[in-house]
């Protein structure tokens, strides 16, 4: 099993916090969550992959930083791009994440992070 912390997702990421908005005015957050996940990843790695043919489970922990109600999916779509950039670490394409488990709690230190963990 591979654990991959995060920071906690840019709030531009988060599907309702968009409003309309054109998807191009927040790209430059989503290329960083992408290079933020792919250098996570490729650091628990030490630069090797995880050879998969199959379905790989993932197990993603969203830790709030505050007790504010947030949609679970929510997050989930913030965390979209962090993924891609795993996938691509990793070495496998993310529709192989298969089961996918989603669990939300609270950060005691009020900093706010994304615990995946891989296989």
């Amino acid at each position: 099993m591979v654990e991959i912390k995060l920071g906690w997702p840019d709030r531009a990421l988060f599907p309702n916090r968009r409003g309309g908005r054109h998807w191009g005015s927040f790209q430059r957050q989503k290329e960083s969550a992408r290079h933020e996940g792919y250098m996570a990843a490729k650091q628990v790695l030490h630069g090797g992959s995880i050879a998969s043919c199959g379905a790989l489970p993932v197990a993603i922990t969203f830790y709030q930083p505050d007790r504010r109600k947030r949609d679970i999916d929510g997050m989930l779509g913030a965390i979209k791009h962090h993924l891609d950039g795993i996938a691509k670490a990793l070495g496998v394409d993310d529709y192989q994440f298969r089961p996918l488990t989603l669990n939300a709690c609270y950060d005691k230190n009020k900093e706010g992070y994304v615990l995946v963990e891989v296989g």
